[in-house]
């Protein structure tokens, strides 16, 4: 068995959604820590959760308050990603493979978050939209034909002999609706649409965000993969 191979049974064991080999070796040493290729994968959110999410009034805050945001579905997911990355660098280290987890901890240990400015050199979107997967929205999270945002991601860079399938990065679809602005209770969101040059803080106010996820459920592409429509205009 080749490792790419090992590297699928391993992730689809442990319940990912989808995974793609994406090149990374034309991105600056800055970004791809020297590595050619970027595992991606990710877990999406169950439409009960996105259901739940969209129909009780401030959930994210509502969960904070009652310290039951340990219990949130996102929450777990995004540790399971992060885990997984852990778990996968170390295996393809013992292999005899370089290997970087972009997990939240292992990017803080290495110096690699930019507190101040939120950011770090190589976001899993990013990856994402090199993969073909989607395209970034006007909430400056990824999109998906398929998915909606309803995408907890992860990342490992390395270079282990994976099969990296070249996709033309997708351009955005989100036309003139204005879902993900009308929603947002901090006025974060410009409104402005993106394209591959446009920067984040032509898209959002990082700094309004409270995270409140009203965005990312509310979105017509994730409501199209829950199937319904919670948001009225």
């Amino acid at each position: 068995m080749n490792i790419e191979q090992e590297i699928k049974n391993y992730l689809n064991k442990n319940g990912v959604s989808f995974i793609h080999f994406t090149d990374i070796s034309f991105l600056s040493e800055s970004q791809n820590n020297a590595l050619p290729n970027a595992i991606l994968f990710g877990i999406v959110l169950s439409p009960a959760y996105i259901q739940k999410v969209g129909t009780t009034t401030n959930y994210v805050e509502k969960m904070k308050q009652n310290d039951q945001i340990q219990n949130d579905e996102f929450h777990l997911t995004e540790i399971k990603t992060d885990r997984l990355a852990d778990e996968l660098a170390d295996y393809l280290q013992a292999k005899g493979f370089s290997a970087f987890s972009q997990s939240e901890a292992n990017i803080e240990a290495h110096s690699l978050y930019n507190k101040l400015e939120n950011s770090t050199p190589l976001p899993h979107k990013t990856i994402a939209r090199l993969a073909g997967l989607g395209w970034i929205g006007k909430h400056n999270l990824l999109v998906t034909p398929q998915f909606g945002s309803t995408i907890s991601m992860c990342t490992v860079l390395t270079d282990a002999p994976v099969n990296c399938i070249s996709a033309l990065p997708m351009q955005s679809l989100c036309g003139s609706c204005s879902v993900c602005v009308d929603v947002c209770p901090t006025n974060a969101i410009y409104g402005n649409s993106w394209e591959a040059e446009t920067s984040r803080d032509n898209l959002i106010d990082f700094r309004k965000c409270i995270t409140c996820l009203e965005c990312l459920v509310q979105c017509p592409w994730t409501q199209k993969q829950v199937g319904n429509t919670i948001y009225i205009p």
